[in-house]
């Protein structure tokens, strides 16, 4: 099992090599070590998931714009503000690229 993820954790996507940043907005109440903690919905592009830079589509690269439904993953028995908590060995399937999303730092302090 994974640690919990907050906001600031750095992601890779498997078809760029820019990393990017977890973003989890500052309303959340649920927190760790005084960062927000993250759940399996934060998946809003450009709100909770960074473009990675350049998107390596096989035979059309283009501006990374991630498209993705839900983290896979999470700790089901850990509810954060009804979803359950991200966890760093969860992934995410970005639909735009067919990218695989991965934690490489859980973001905690």
């Amino acid at each position: 099992m994974g640690s919990y993820v907050v906001d600031g954790a750095i992601l890779s996507c498997t078809m760029s090599a820019a990393p990017g940043s977890l973003k989890v907005l500052p309303m959340r109440t649920v927190k760790l070590g005084g960062s927000p903690r993250a759940n399996i919905g934060d998946t809003k592009p450009m709100v909770n998931i960074p473009s990675f830079g350049t998107c390596l589509i096989p035979g059309a690269p283009k501006p990374c714009t991630p498209a993705c439904v839900m983290w896979l993953g999470g700790k089901i028995d850990v509810l954060v503000e009804n979803l359950p908590a991200l966890l760093s060995d969860s992934t995410l399937i970005c639909t735009a690229g067919g990218g695989v999303i991965k934690i490489n730092f859980d973001g905690q302090k």
